[in-house]
C-alpha cells in the first residue's frame, strides 16, 4: 500500500483492511477523530462504539506541521520511532503503551489508546500532582541509556545500536537549528511576544552565552553515550496518579544522556514559573522541587547501574574484586558530566521555547499579554544562567542555588 496522509475517513478504512488492527477493534461501524496538537503528526483515535475497543494511530507527515508544507520533512522518521519503541518496549516494558502494529509504507504506528491518561502538560494546567513521575521517568532515562552504553553492551553491539539510528539525520538537524541555533539569530521561524522584544535582541548579541550554546551544541552532535528518545518533555508523557506512559520518540538517536535529562528538567522549571505566575505557589513550588528530585533520582540509580556494569568497559580482571574505588571514582565523573550537560541543555529547552518556533502550552495559554511577557522573560533569564554556568553545575543542589540567588 503506498503512502498517502490519512484523514478522518481514510483511516477507519485503514483499519479495517489492516487485520492486525481490526483484530483489536472487532466487527463493527467504527469512528475516528484527529487529536493531534504536536509539533509534527497525525494522530487518530479510533473506536468501535460496539464493543469499547479502541487504539491510537499515529502518521508521521511528510513536512513540519507546527510550519506546514513548506518545511519537508521525510516521512521515514517513523521508522526510528518503531525502533525506539520496541527497544523501551523491551527495557522499561511498563512505561510505553503497547504497540500493536507498525506499518513502514504507511509511516504509521497503532497504540494503547490511553484513554485513562492525559498529556502531562495538560495535567499541569489543573494543577495534577503526580506522585509516581519522578521515579518513572528516572527510571526510564536510567535504565535505557544504561542499556545502550558501553557499560551493558560490547563494542559489536554498540556499533549496531548505532548503525540503526544514524540515519536519523533530518530530526537531529531539526534540534541543532531549532534549540541550539535559530532561536539566537535573526531567522524567519522564530515568533516570540512582542514585548520581550528587548530580551529577544539582547540575547542574540550575548556573546558568552551564544558560545556556551555552541559548546553544548557540539557536546550534542558528537557525544554518542547511549540511546536517547530526543525530545522528552512534558509533553511527550501521557500519565495519571498511578502509571507514566512514553510516547512520541521519533527524534530518537544515539547522543549525550544529559540532553533527554535536561529535556525533562527544563519543562518542569519553565512549569513552575508558568504555574507561579497564574497565583499557584504552592504547586509551582512542587514543581521546581520535582526538576531537582529528578536529577537526584537519576545520578542516584545510574551510579548503581554503573557500578554493577560489564559491557565493553569493563573487562574482566581489570578492577580487583575486592577494590570498588575505581569504579566508583569512574561513575561520579561520568555522572557528574552528565548533570552540568543536564543543565545546559535544560537552559537552551527553555531559552528556545521562548523565542523559536515551538512554545509550551502552559506559558502560551496565559492570555495576558504582559503576565505573559514577565513569565517569558524570568524563563530567559534563568536560562541565560544555566547556560552560562552549565559547566559548574554538576548537582541539582547546585542548580537549587544557583536559581535561589536570582530570585
Amino acid at each position: 500500500m503506498n503512502y498517502e496522509v490519512l484523514d478522518i475517513n481514510s483511516v477507519i478504512k485503514y483499519a479495517k483492511d489492516t487485520p492486525q488492527i481490526s483484530i483489536i477493534l472487532g466487527n463493527g461501524e467504527y469512528t475516528a477523530k484527529e487529536i493531534g496538537d504536536g509539533n509534527l503528526n497525525l494522530v487518530f483515535i479510533v473506536d468501535n462504539p460496539s464493543n469499547g475497543a479502541s487504539v491510537v494511530i499515529k502518521q508521521a507527515l511528510p513536512y513540519l506541521r507546527c510550519v506546514g508544507e513548506s518545511f519537508p520533512l521525510g516521512e521515514q522518521r517513523m521508522l526510528f520511532e518503531i525502533r525506539s519503541m520496541l527497544f523501551y518496549a523491551d527495557k522499561t516494558p511498563t512505561l510505553v503503551p503497547q504497540i500493536y502494529h507498525s506499518d513502514e509504507a504507511k509511516y504509521t504506528l497503532v497504540m494503547r489508546n490511553l484513554s485513562e491518561h492525559i498529556i502531562m502538560r495538560k495535567g499541569i494546567l489543573e494543577c495534577i500532582r503526580y506522585p509516581n513521575f519522578a521515579d518513572d521517568i528516572t527510571d526510564f532515562i536510567a535504565k535505557t541509556a544504561f542499556a545502550t552504553s558501553v557499560f551493558d553492551m560490547d563494542s559489536k553491539e554498540r556499533t549496531k545500536l548505532t548503525e540503526d539510528f544514524v540515519a536519523n539525520t533530518q530530526l537531529r538537524k531539526l534540534t541543532e537549528d531549532f534549540v541550539f541555533t535559530f532561536p539566537y539569530m535573526e531567522n524567519e521561524t522564530n515568533r516570540h511576544n512582542p514585548l520581550i522584544e528587548a530580551a529577544a535582541k539582547t540575547i542574540k548579541t550575548d556573546m558568552n552565552f551564544k558560545a556556551k550554546a555552541m559548546e553544548l551544541k557540539y557536546i550534542f552532535m558528537t557525544k554518542a553515550e547511549a540511546l536517547l528518545h530526543g525530545d522528552l518533555h512534558t509533553g511527550s508523557v501521557m500519565l495519571n496518579e498511578k502509571e507514566t506512559f512514553i510516547i512520541d520518540s521519533e527524534f530518537a538517536f544515539v547522543g549525550p544522556i544529559g540532553f533527554d535529562l535536561g529535556a525533562v528538567v527544563g519543562n518542569l522549571l519553565m512549569a513552575s514559573i508558568a504555574m507561579g505566575a497564574r497565583g499557584e505557589m504552592e504547586y509551582a513550588k512542587w514543581l521546581e522541587s520535582m526538576a531537582y528530585d529528578v536529577m537526584d533520582k537519576f545520578a542516584s540509580k545510574f551510579k548503581t547501574l554503573l557500578l554493577g556494569g560489564g559491557g565493553a568497559m569493563y573487562e574482566s580482571g581489570y578492577w580487583a574484586d575486592t577494590d570498588e574505588n575505581g569504579k566508583k571514582i569512574l561513575a561520579q565523573k561520568i555522572i557528574g558530566d552528565i548533570l552540568s550537560e543536564c543543565v545546559g541543555f535544560a537552559g537552551c529547552k527553555m531559552a528556545r521555547r521562548q523565542l523559536g518556533v515551538a512554545h509550551i502550552l502552559e506559558i502560551d495559554s496565559i492570555e495576558d499579554e504582559s503576565l505573559r511577557a514577565t513569565v517569558e522573560t524570568k524563563v530567559l533569564q534563568i536560562a541565560i544562567k544555566m547556560v552560562t554556568n552549565y559547566a559548574q553545575t554538576d548537582s541539582a543542589k547546585k542548580l537549587e542555588q544557583l536559581i535561589t540567588d536570582m530570585k
